[in-house]
């Protein structure tokens, strides 16, 4: 399989944003539980329960055309990002656009993603507040290092904005 640039290039950005968003939520962050009460990531990896109680929304900063949603854990999480402003409706990575999903993991670090020339997804927002946003989603990721795929099924989300 050919290995396209744009798509190291995107994941490699999400990525990047993605550690950066994490480094600001660590265990010493001052937020309280109380603060995440409500929010939540659930997915099937490969027909195996994924959680996630942490879950957020971020913009890039000085950028306000992207939105990350992140589900983070020690191990493995879940990326989302879409073109702002998010609407609600139905998503999917497009070529030129910057709709991507991802599965990552840390040790030893991999990440399947889907975007507009490797894998396939969809994104539904069905509700966006000015504190969340909620939807559902389900990919195939694609790692280009090895051309392995995680399929992402019945994931759903409700994600606090920063």
């Amino acid at each position: 399989m050919n290995i396209s640039k744009t798509f190291f290039s995107k994941t490699t950005l999400i990525l990047l944003i993605i550690t950066t968003v994490l480094s600001s939520c660590s265990s010493d962050d001052d937020s309280t539980d109380s603060e995440q009460t409500g929010f939540f990531l659930t997915a099937k990896v490969d027909g195996v329960a994924y959680s996630r109680d942490i879950i957020t929304v971020s913009t890039l900063p000085d950028d306000t055309d992207i939105y990350i949603i992140s589900a983070v854990g020690e191990a493995s999480s879940i990326g989302l990002t879409l073109e702002s402003p998010i609407a609600t409706g139905t998503f999917t990575p497009a070529v030129g656009g910057l709709t991507v999903l991802f599965y990552q993991e840390t040790n030893p670090f991999a990440v399947w993603g889907a975007s507009d020339d490797v894998g396939s997804g969809t994104i539904t927002i069905t509700e966006n507040t000015a504190t969340y946003i909620k939807g559902t989603f389900s990919f195939t990721g694609v790692n280009p290092a090895d051309d392995t795929t995680k399929v992402i099924t019945e994931g759903k989300f409700k994600a606090k904005k920063l």
